[in-house]
């Protein structure tokens, strides 16, 4: 394992004082890096103690834990819900308690305010005295408005640091429980629905926390509104609250609906991760068999079903932003409209405290009020989610250590289990053995007996029905499929133990690594990635064999380690570390080698999940027993793969740079009616206030005049008033929909060519990027993109053009306030220059920093026997807490300069306020009292959508980061089109020809050459056998064919050049049946056939000839029953029967067989059957399949060193292909020898009589 990161930075903030902590100051020598240069991992500081990912996640799981026991002693279901609120209120409530003097101080605003404008309205030059009390009431004002400033980001600064704590400690529980998840659990979820939580789901808890309050706070200012404008205007206020109750009443049923799409949302989300993490997983088959149409098309379609859903989110998110946007121009026209329709004659005074306390509920009312119900519905989902996966059944916890008498020894008795309970089928039925120190059990039967499950009974992975198992002693588990983690050869082999220089050389030396390790650039040194792309299948394999020596433990459970090896390096694994290493052990081996079997101390055999023979090699052959029959037979029982399959990584280069977007017309559309929207806005207060401003002035001449009464036109006044109104509101829906429609489609849009472009990028991609950071890109980064972009961007560009608008106002009506407005603005756009310096460095780290957790789940997922096997869970966990503490520093930074940014740009905005106020002061005289009132409440209100818009700004600013990274990944280096204009014929290639030519060939530009001039002809029909020691380059002779990479030199098939055509022509004429086989989650159907080119019968038919149709035939829907994320319910054996009967379908000329030797004798039966007219290539992982080849190829380090029958090459004793055969043993030598005399004289003799 990688060591767990060291220590950062001090953090300052443990140190700064009081005064620095409230306006951010100790954060200042940040921002200097930044503004010099570029910032690294090592600018950011160390997390704060009670930051730390496994404190935090200790405590919210011993609350949980706590729960869940009190629920089972209540016999009800737990509430996750409770174990949150129990582990933070305490934490939170004086958040509250601000919140709630917060808003006291926003309603009582607007009536402090008001004696400024009956100052204004009753102003007298000869009063000094009340000139005096308006400054001293300004003063005040100013004062109190920059200590609420700077008390509300520290206060909200440190909510949203309670939010990040509860998103930490819940992804550390997820793990946790990840962990420590049966089987059967697996089996329910997936790993895009994991993925899905630790990425979309807990990010709700960032935000919830900030939103929480304005739930109770928007209902209460509603209330204190009611009873000020009762006050001012008597009943008329009813009429405009009552639409505002109906409007919030509204947009708490909006919540339940919002809740009840996000449900529906979430599930269509996992379910396109999870085909996600499927293709990033099996993204070499998919090229191979040339399905990217096939699987976009896939995608494309759940894609389309996420975003019909999301666009309904959206719209609902919009007709609340509609409300915000309309409801207080609509309750002022109805509040007022029924004043004047009532009697009464308004006034400046009454106009202005309406206007701004109704600006006071629009804001918490009628904008946070319905996002809080969206957030707390929202996080509601996200919680019910996270407790399900919480609640998912968990593995029993194995104590294996030593008993009292220091004996190991493992006992099974009577055993017998079933993987699915469901199933009527046991897995395992009446298993019988003892296994002592220094004996060898070695397991043997056809594919599907469960020998694996043997070993997952004695891990204790499947959970015995009845029976039972005594295992007395540590575990060492090496695993069928290889399993490596993102870290260096040597941390893969010590895996937590300490570094001993001999015995390390020791168990390197029994497993043959010493001449591969020589090859790597750095040695054991060198870091390889999750699944360890770097490696060969056979070196990846001996690397979990030297991970299992190393631990030196006193069971082993050898999985057919020798199946991935050639022939060589299996009889050299067997006699050194088998017979040798392990020879004082407890050994149990799975084999399909049954030459070794004579070495065994005992011989399991089992069929069907039975146990058919048990006894020594000399007793078993007594009985009658025929191995070789034996292990030919393919008596397909179900049996569960370990572990779900997961995604191919290689050593982590940096791709996590940002790029410019491009410029697009359409925002253009939507800013121009959101600019008409605003402008319509600032005419109707204006309309009102100038009619209210008309109404003074006419009662004041009537008074001078006496008795004579003068009435304004009130139809006028109304009918203007109410075409204003309409105008906003429907400025406003037009604005609101067109905006969301836009972003989600141009989200949509991204989404498909990010897709496009990662289905053509070519292997090596896949190799150098961790399936964790691409899937950051489909889950994350496209989560910001549907859902926050659209919300945050609309809700922007209106609180922007409100600010614009008041400044706007304000400078028509004080024009000399345009002459501290510029020097403001230029400190603003520098000031928001120099953050914006930092900011972008600090999210690109929250981003690279973000991509390691989720490769680190992908990867345990994957392990998840093996770490359990060795106790590695707390291992484990730790290097999780790791990557999150390191995410944590980056969010921290993120925070905290957010609020050092958004607290001056409120400082400068106050300064503004200021000049405002001193200015209408100063021009009473000259000012008329509707002026007055206008800039003033507009400028109150500003003062609350200006750090509201400038959050916004921020938010906009970062989600554009994951814009940025997706259009990234629509620009990757594409391979090769996959048609070009010259197409073969549709018969091609008829005969099955292939020439190389000098072929060279490396995985990337700056690799090293693999294929090394390599020159060969392959005659139509002929079968041939590729040989060589592990890393001889047999794997990539066959992607120089598939051109995975292009190759240098020429390759022709049937006499056309390979680089002439396009992939998917090519590609689509050559069948393989890979070495890991690749099953899709979705129907057996899809699975043979993804384009719908075959007919039922022709399914059954292959099904039959593969033995499979038996098994089909019991599932509930027959070949349209769901298969588990990656096939996960059939054994390996099974999948590579599932690859045979596709290359049988396929029908083409060209086969390309890659197989280790479990389901040989079958594929090999079917392929002289099926493929009989056909060229073969089969690399050979046992001598005996490819003895009776027309030609046998073998390669050494990347050359072709012999080329010729097997006959005639082991005529000749100095040959490579002679020594690898005598290695194998005399008798076997033997053998294939008179096989090989046998085959070269029938066909010579065939040949001399045609």
């Amino acid at each position: 394992m990688l060591p767990v990161f060291p220590e950062g930075k001090p953090n300052p903030l443990q140190h700064a004082n009081l005064c620095s902590r409230l306006v951010f100051w100790w954060i200042n020598p940040l921002f200097k890096i930044g503004h010099k240069r570029r910032l690294e991992d090592d600018d950011m500081y160390s997390v704060l103690p009670e930051d730390r990912s496994q404190r935090l996640g200790e405590e919210l799981q011993g609350y949980w834990d706590q729960e869940v026991l009190r629920a089972n002693e209540d016999t009800r279901e737990p509430s996750l819900m409770k174990a949150i609120i129990k582990c933070y209120w305490k934490s939170y409530l004086p958040f509250a308690i601000f919140t709630l003097f917060e808003a006291i101080f926003r309603v009582l605003l607007p009536t402090y305010i008001e004696d400024l404008i009956t100052y204004s309205q009753n102003y007298d030059s000869s009063e000094s005295g009340a000139l005096t009390k308006a400054y001293g009431y300004t003063v005040v004002l100013n004062i109190c408005f920059f200590t609420w400033s700077i008390l509300h980001h520290f206060f909200f600064y440190y909510t949203q640091r309670i939010g990040m704590r509860l998103r930490v400690a819940m992804c550390h529980m997820i793990y946790h429980k990840t962990l420590r998840l049966s089987n059967s659990a697996i089996g329910k979820t997936t790993t895009g629905q994991i993925v899905n939580l630790l990425s979309n789901d807990v990010n709700r808890f960032d935000m919830v926390t900030v939103r929480l309050h304005n739930l109770w706070i928007g209902p209460l200012i509603a209330i204190a509104v009611v009873i000020l404008l009762w006050m001012e205007i008597g009943i008329s206020s009813l009429a405009g609250m009552a639409l505002l109750i109906i409007l919030m009443l509204l947009q708490s049923f909006s919540g339940k609906l919002f809740l009840s799409l996000r449900s529906k949302t979430a599930a269509f989300t996992d379910t396109r991760l999870r085909t996600m993490n499927e293709v990033i997983t099996g993204i070499r088959t998919i090229k191979m068999y040339a399905w990217e149409k096939s699987f976009a098309e896939l995608i494309t379609r759940l894609r389309r079903k996420e975003i019909f859903m999301v666009l309904r989110s959206s719209y609902l998110n919009g007709m609340n932003l509609i409300f915000f946007d309309t409801a207080g121009k609509v309750i002022l026209f109805v509040t007022f409209t029924t004043y004047v329709l009532l009697g009464n004659m308004i006034t400046v005074s009454q106009v202005f405290l309406a206007i701004t306390l109704y600006q006071v509920v629009q804001i918490t009312g009628i904008l946070l009020f319905p996002v809080a119900i969206e957030g707390v519905a929202e996080t509601i989902v996200s919680v019910r989610r996270i407790k399900n996966f919480l609640l998912l059944d968990e593995l029993p916890q194995y104590n294996h250590q030593l008993p009292s008498d220091g004996k190991t020894v493992v006992n099974v008795h009577n055993f017998t289990a079933f993987w699915d309970k469901e199933s009527r089928t046991p897995t395992l039925q009446g298993l019988s053995f003892t296994v002592r120190p220094g004996e060898l059990l070695a397991v043997v039967g056809p594919v599907g007996a469960g020998k694996s499950s043997l070993l997952g009974a004695v891990l204790g992975e499947l959970p015995l029905s009845q029976g039972k198992v005594s295992v007395h002693g540590r575990i060492a588990y090496v695993s069928q499929q290889p399993w490596v983690f993102l870290g260096t050869v040597r941390s893969n082999i010590l895996f937590g133990k300490k570094y001993e220089k001999e015995r390390y050389e020791k168990v390197v030396k029994a497993c043959a690594l010493e001449k591969d390790l020589q090859f790597l650039e750095n040695g054991d040194l060198t870091v390889i990635g999750d699944q360890g792309t770097t490696l060969s299948g056979g070196q990846k394999a001996r690397v979990n064999l030297a991970r299992a020596l190393y631990q030196d433990a006193d069971i082993y459970l050898l999985d057919d380690p020798l199946s991935a090896v050639d022939a060589e390096v299996s009889r050299h694994l067997f006699k050194q570390c088998i017979c040798q290493v392990l020879h004082e052990k407890i050994t149990i081996l799975v084999t399909h080698q049954w030459q070794y079997l004579k070495d065994a101390s005992q011989i399991l055999l089992l069929e069907k999940g039975e146990m058919v023979q048990k006894g020594t090699y000399a007793e078993l052959l007594k009985s009658g027993v025929d191995f070789a029959s034996l292990l030919k037979k393919e008596n397909e029982e179900t049996e569960p793969s370990p572990v779900p399959e997961s995604p191919t990584m290689r050593t982590q280069t940096s791709s996590e740079s940002s790029i410019q977007s491009p410029q697009s017309s359409t925002p253009l559309l939507k800013e121009a009616a959101a600019k008409d929207q605003d402008v319509a806005y600032t005419l109707q207060d204006w309309w009102l206030l100038n009619w209210a401003n008309e109404e003074s002035t006419l009662n004041i001449m009537a008074y001078e005049k006496g008795n004579i009464t003068e009435m304004l036109d009130l139809n006028w006044y109304l009918g203007i008033f109410s075409g204003l109104t309409v105008t906003s509101l429907l400025f406003g829906v037009t604005r609101s929909l067109l905006a969301l429609y836009i972003l989600v489609n141009s989200s949509q849009t991204l989404h498909n060519k990010m897709l496009k472009s990662i289905l053509r990028a070519p292997v090596l991609f896949f190799d150098r990027n961790p399936a964790g950071r691409i899937l950051n890109r489909f889950s994350k980064d496209i989560g910001h993109m549907d859902d926050s972009l659209p919300s945050s961007f609309q809700k922007f560009i209106q609180t922007f053009l409100q600010v614009i608008a008041v400044v706007g106002v304000v400078v028509a009506v004080i024009p000399w306030m345009a002459i501290p407005v510029i020097p403001i603005c230029i400190i603003f756009f520098f000031l928001r220059r120099y953050f914006l310096e930092t900011s972008r460095d600090v999210k690109r780290l929250e981003c690279s920093t973000r991509s390691p957790v989720f490769s680190h789940l992908a990867s345990s997922l994957q392990g998840l026997w093996t770490i359990r096997a060795y106790k590695a869970e707390q291992r484990f966990q730790e290097l999780f807490d790791s990557h999150q503490d390191l995410h944590s520093e980056a969010w921290f930074l993120l925070l905290t300069i957010t609020q050092w940014f958004t607290l001056r740009l409120d400082i400068i905005y106050i300064i503004f306020i200021g000049l405002v106020d001193f200015g209408s002061l100063s021009l009473t005289q000259i000012l008329n009292v509707g002026q007055v009132g206008l800039i003033l409440s507009y400028a109150l209100n500003v003062m609350v959508v200006f750090p509201l818009c400038i959050t916004l700004s921020i938010e906009v600013e970062n989600m554009m980061i994951s814009v940025e990274r997706v259009i990234e990944y629509t620009e990757l280096e594409q391979e090769a089109p996959w048609e070009l204009e010259f197409r073969p014929p549709p018969d091609w290639p008829n005969n099955g020809m292939i020439a190389l030519s000098n072929v060279n060939f490396k995985y990337s530009s700056d690799g090293p050459l693999v294929l090394k001039d390599l020159t060969a002809d392959i005659k139509p029909g002929e079968k041939v056998g590729i040989v060589g020691r592990t890393g001889a380059g047999k794997s990539s002779f066959i992607a120089a064919l598939f051109r995975l990479s292009e190759p240098e030199g020429r390759v022709w098939i049937d006499k056309i050049l390979t680089t002439e055509i396009g992939l998917h022509d090519l590609r689509k004429k050559m069948s393989i049946i890979p070495q890991d086989p690749i099953v899709f989650t979705g129907t057996m159907r899809k699975n043979l056939d993804p384009f719908n080119k075959h007919t039922d019968e022709e399914l059954w038919n292959v099904l039959e000839e593969v033995q499979l149709k038996e098994i089909i035939e019991e599932l509930p829907d027959k070949m349209d029953t769901e298969l588990v994320e990656s096939g996960s319910n059939l054994s390996v054996g099974q999948k590579q029967l599932v690859c045979l009967a596709r290359a049988i379908l396929r029908k083409n000329q060209i086969l390309i067989i890659d197989v280790d030797p479990s389901t040989d004798e079958l594929i090999q039966k079917k392929i002289r059957e099926k493929f009989a007219q056909c060229t073969v290539l089969t690399i050979a992982h046992r001598l005996s399949t490819i003895i009776d080849s027309d030609r046998i190829m073998v390669l050494d380090s990347g050359r072709l060193e012999e080329y010729d029958e097997p006959y005639v090459l082991l005529q000749n004793r100095d040959s490579l292909f002679y020594k690898m055969v005598q290695q194998l043993g005399k008798a076997e030598a033997a053998a294939l020898t008179e096989t090989a005399k046998q085959v070269y004289f029938q066909r010579n003799y065939r040949d001399d009589t045609q």
